[in-house]
């Protein structure tokens, strides 16, 4: 495979992953880092399961206009990874849409402006299943949209994502170019953590092993296995079937205290500080009170989510990768790591 690819973020988890893929597959990859201090921790995390010779940097900042459209020109694609995922909940909504929004249509216009030929967005289920009165249980797809102006239960990060995707596709419409965009949407995301600079989801799965919740609380989402969401993003280029899609991307809907059994079952050592039981709703609401981070899940308590992604791995030509196997690898390299 040939071509250029700016791909935003790369010191993320997501982006980490799937620089690793565009490398293995033959792509140069240019990636932007919002400071060049990080750039040698991310180097060296790539160049442990990639040759990192087509690997180069550019510092740059979704708050800013400088330098996007430079960056983008000789690229073939563009891969918007970059996106804040902050583990607090912050009493502003709007605290996250500059970067969100406002980088999205930075990166967008300047991959119009170099006429690249895909740009593939990483965008979130947080994006389409948060509303109020929905049934028990809920299905959702992707015609489906959280309703942003649910202000009790849309938060800062759920709003950004919203907002952001929302966003992107309004522009390339308004150029005409909607089958040019495809937006990658995750659930909660797990797998093999790489380096100590992991995600939120990372951190959840840390704090699972090392005791810190005496119960789970009653809270479901889709998994999603991090290589496949980086395979994903990758199987787009060149695949005229998902321009204008937005693809969910997981295997499984699961209960957090599902996925605390599987761990403690694949290593028994960490079983008794596993939380075994569901938390009553009331005690999550309470703790949220001291960590704001248990607010990200409320409305969603005792509530199951469902969703169909046999479409997406038709469109994309692969299968997603198990609950079960992705939260082992992710509690694996939790310890290999020294996180817990």
């Amino acid at each position: 495979m040939s071509g250029k690819i700016l791909l935003t973020g790369i010191s993320g988890w997501i982006a980490k992953h799937t620089a690793i893929e565009l490398l293995n597959s033959g792509y140069e990859v240019l990636g932007t880092v919002r400071n060049k201090n990080l750039i040698e921790q991310t180097k060296e995390t790539i160049g442990k399961y990639a040759s990192i010779d087509k690997l180069s940097f550019v510092e740059l900042d979704l708050v800013k206009d400088d330098g996007w459209d430079e960056a983008a020109k000789g690229c073939k694609y563009i891969f918007h990874i970059a996106s804040p995922f902050p583990m607090k909940v912050s009493r502003n909504r709007e605290s996250l849409l500059p970067p969100a929004v406002d980088g999205t249509l930075r990166v967008l216009k300047a991959g119009v402006n170099a006429g690249v030929e895909q740009i593939i967005k990483t965008s979130s289920i947080v994006a389409m299943f948060r509303k109020p009165n929905r049934s028990n249980p809920y299905t959702f797809g992707e015609n489906d949209w959280t309703d942003e102006n649910w202000v009790e239960g849309v938060n800062d990060y759920f709003l950004s994502k919203t907002k952001a995707e929302k966003s992107a596709w309004e522009f390339m419409e308004s150029k005409g170019l909607r089958n040019k965009l495809t937006c990658i949407c995750p659930g909660g995301v797990f797998g093999d953590a790489l380096d100590k600079k992991g995600g939120t989801s990372i951190e959840y799965v840390r704090q699972f092993m090392a005791g810190k919740f005496p119960g789970a609380p009653k809270f479901a989402v889709l998994i999603s296995d991090v290589k496949d969401i980086a395979k994903a993003h990758v199987a787009c280029i060149g695949n005229n079937k998902i321009g204008g899609r937005r693809l969910i991307v997981g295997k499984e809907v699961k209960k957090l205290v599902e996925l605390s059994q599987i761990m403690a079952e694949a290593m028994p050592e960490y079983a008794k500080k596993l939380p075994k039981k569901e938390l009553p709703n009331f005690m999550v609401k309470l703790i949220s009170y001291i960590d704001s981070s248990a607010k990200m899940m409320i409305p969603d308590l005792g509530i199951l989510m469902q969703t169909d992604t046999a479409y997406a791995e038709e469109l994309l030509g692969f299968k997603f990768k198990p609950a079960k196997d992705c939260m082992i690898e992710n509690a694996k390299s939790v310890v290999k790591l020294g996180l817990v």
